[in-house]
């Protein structure tokens, strides 16, 4: 072969080789309320794990304040996905006909606690008292009422005060402004710490409530089918990840770096959520466990006028609605 025919081989050669470039990643915006916590852990073991590479989803995490204000911004199209809002906000968007769908549920039984101050020993003792929670009409509203029905103590026999997260809810609890709160772990061991009593688990008397979903609105999931279906996916491995005790270190050290929380305390909130059971193992959404939630909110004059059923919060094509 030539030299000339060399290099006409050559040309022919290079012609033909072509070079694709890899698929980039989807960037989706996940909606978390206040700062990284506990509530979003199985999001940060995805990122960590390489669960959301391997999904090629490139998320970009945006703390909200508030459960309401995380809500308003899925519907007004600021957000792609709510990674973790109570399920009461979807409710809410759904009865206002903003059609979001619940991709999965994130806490089934919650792991929130009630506490006082040292001198409260136990729910009687909050008549005529000031308790500080999170809404009006949130899940903690919910919860609250159905702590004081056991109790036999009716609205009007003590004061609330809203204050929308759980850091600054312990906050007013230290200070002395209220007499009682529900705080979430970690902020739950460190009021305890502190000398603040737990009066009650909230599991023991909202155990068939659903607490918090992962959500997004109708038309983002018919947009993106198989987005919402790999993060549905992805959700599950961070689960059964979480639960596999031999990963409790790293999953410990995955929180702490985000949130930059005491390691004790992160320690202590993984086997208290551990324990609980509060991820769901399961990734059908309870229509029993919605129904029961929809009734608790019309308990406290939530959803007056409004029929809504547990199948208008979930996409059949996406989410199994189990009995």
């Amino acid at each position: 072969m030539n030299a000339r025919t060399l290099a006409l081989w050559a040309a022919v050669c290079a012609a033909n080789f072509v070079t694709f470039p890899a698929q980039a990643a989807e960037k989706i915006s996940i909606g978390i309320i206040g700062s990284p916590g506990a509530s979003s852990w199985l999001y940060y073991i995805a990122q960590a794990k390489g669960f959301f590479a391997d999904a090629g989803i490139d998320p970009d995490f945006v703390y909200v304040p508030s459960a309401p204000g995380l809500m308003q911004q899925l519907v007004a199209g600021s957000l792609d996905v709510v990674g973790v809002d109570g399920t009461v906000e979807a409710i809410h968007a759904d009865a206002a006909g903003a059609k979001v769908a619940i991709l999965r549920n994130i806490s089934g039984k919650t792991a929130y606690e009630l506490l006082a101050k040292p001198s409260i020993k136990s729910v009687e003792d909050l008549k005529g008292k000031k308790i500080c929670i999170g809404g009006s009409k949130d899940i903690n509203r919910v919860y609250l009422e159905r702590v004081m029905r056991a109790k036999g103590i009716k609205d009007g026999q003590y004061d609330l005060i809203i204050v929308p997260n759980t850091a600054e809810r312990l906050a007013a609890l230290k200070s002395g402004a209220v007499d009682a709160t529900m705080l979430l772990p970690p902020e739950s061991f460190v009021a305890k710490q502190d000398g603040f009593r737990n009066i009650a688990w909230i599991k023991d008397y909202a155990g068939d409530l659903p607490f918090a979903s992962a959500d997004a609105t109708s038309a983002w999931i018919d947009e993106h089918p198989e987005t919402a279906k790999k993060l549905v996916h992805l959700l599950d491995q961070s689960i059964a990840w979480f639960y596999d005790e031999k990963n409790r270190d790293e999953a410990i050290a995955i929180l702490v770096k985000v949130s930059h929380a005491d390691r004790a305390l992160v320690a202590q909130t993984y086997d208290v959520i551990n324990k609980v059971g509060m991820f769901p193992k399961s990734n059908a959404v309870s229509r029993a466990g919605l129904q029961h939630l929809i009734d608790a909110m019309k308990s406290i004059g939530d959803l007056q006028g409004v029929a809504i059923s547990p199948s208008e919060l979930v996409d059949a094509k996406l989410t199994a609605l189990a009995p």
